[in-house]
């Protein structure tokens, strides 16, 4: 992939990508289990690989005002080039709006390569393997290439794959399959949320357009009687995060923007969803809540895989669904319960849930033995270990029923939360 650069030649940040970011390419050895132990079963959830823009209106809005400013003369040289460049690739990202792109589904197969090489006891012979996905099709083809690189890899495997609204009401916590999930609950992450009115009045005070739009258009006054331009460089900053994930050859968007301005713009995302995900109180807490379902069908499916036979069991969902957890979890970085609407674009870095984001929770065993009243886990994010608030044996690994413990009034918590509010 081409370095991305602003247009004060700054390298476009991890950070400024957000949730668009690409999964990393390098990825960290794993540390040692404690001796005697090994792998005995593994329980993953899985973002869905790189896509294109989910929203077919932000491809035409953006060409529709580029193709008119061009017949009305009032593109810039930048303009114009912005507008060459956008007008190569606007057919075919209109066409796949929200499908996984090549890139996506090369990341979920170097994950499942990684994955088999890291436990390989766990895909012996006809090991058994379970994955659901939620029923989105960027899902779905997240899962089948996942599953056909463990099968490729393993052929004797015995793999059960399934996408089916039936999984929804779990894997993606948030949806109206969840008994728990009310018409409320559905309006507050919609774009007629109720704290939607207050953060559009925060950024638009706080990001001027003017700047970015005068680099494309010479006429402001022409700008701001056919669109919001406001409007308008949100949706073109959107369509520049996703370029990096696409197969496209593209030199990208980026330099219409500088540095400071992605980094006001990437504030909007974190914020939008801290707002939506997290435990502060400003949200009733709802979102995160939400996920004693996610994490309640997590401890209930170790239970049975580990007495059924099950070896690993895969979940292909959302980049919400993975911050609300982490935020019921109370996890290092997701666990901030700030009111203060200046402070929500920092209370979360999105970022670290990059594109086919993914975690695992990897249980071990003294000598392999899955009946062990001494089980220790390693949990992962995005293949890297997570530092939890348990006692740590060494390595990141942890006792497995220290951490069933910490869930217990966790999932109490949020039961009891959603039940009266």
């Amino acid at each position: 992939m081409l370095q991305q650069r602003s247009l004060d030649g700054e390298q476009v940040s991890e950070w400024m990508m957000g949730v668009n970011r690409l999964y990393p390419g390098t990825i960290p050895a794993l540390p040692k289990p404690p001796a005697g132990y090994k792998a005995v079963y593994l329980t993953h959830y899985g973002r869905h690989g790189s896509r294109y823009l989910a929203s077919a209106g932000q491809y035409s809005s953006v060409y529709s005002i580029f193709a008119s400013a061009g017949e009305s003369g009032v593109l810039t040289a930048l303009g114009e080039d912005v507008f060459e460049r956008y007008s190569a690739v606007y057919p075919v990202f209109l066409q796949k709006v929200g499908e996984l792109t090549s890139t996506g589904a090369v990341q979920h197969r170097c994950i499942a390569w990684r994955m088999v090489r890291n436990y390989p006891g766990l895909f012996k012979g006809p090991a058994r393997v379970v994955a659901n996905s939620t029923n989105y099709e960027r899902t779905m083809l997240s899962m089948q290439n996942f599953t056909q690189t463990l099968v490729s890899l393993c052929p004797s495997l015995d793999l059960q794959a399934d996408a089916s609204r039936a999984y929804m009401g779990t894997i993606n916590q948030h949806s109206p399959e969840n008994p728990r999930v009310t018409d409320e609950d559905v309006r507050w992450k919609s774009a007629d949320a109720p704290w939607r009115l207050a953060f559009w009045e925060y950024f638009r005070a706080r990001i001027d357009w003017e700047p970015v739009c005068s680099r494309l258009f010479t006429d402001l006054n022409w700008l701001q009687g056919v669109c919001d331009p406001f409007e308008f460089m949100v949706n073109l900053y959107s369509i520049a995060l996703v370029v990096p994930g696409c197969p496209e050859e593209c030199k990208g968007f980026f330099d219409v923007f500088t540095s400071a301005e992605l980094a006001e713009l990437a504030g909007m995302n974190n914020y939008a969803f801290y707002v939506e995900k997290s435990r502060t109180p400003v949200g009733n807490r709802r979102g995160c809540f939400l996920s004693e379902a996610l994490l309640g069908d997590i401890l209930d499916k170790v239970r049975q895989d580990m007495e059924s036979g099950v070896s690993v069991r895969l979940r292909f969902g959302h980049d919400g669904c993975m911050m609300a957890l982490f935020s019921m979890l109370k996890l290092d970085g997701w666990d901030a319960e700030v009111s203060d609407q200046k402070l929500f674009a920092e209370s979360y870095d999105v970022s670290r849930i990059p594109m086919a984001a993914n975690l695992q929770i990897v249980l071990f065993g003294k000598g392999g033995h899955r009946s062990s009243d001494d089980l220790v886990f390693l949990m992962l994010l995005n293949e890297e270990a997570l530092e939890l608030p348990l006692e740590d044996l060494g390595g990141h690994y942890y006792r497995w029923q220290d951490f069933l413990d910490y869930c217990d009034p966790i999932l109490a918590e949020a039961r009891e939360a959603l039940d009266n509010s």
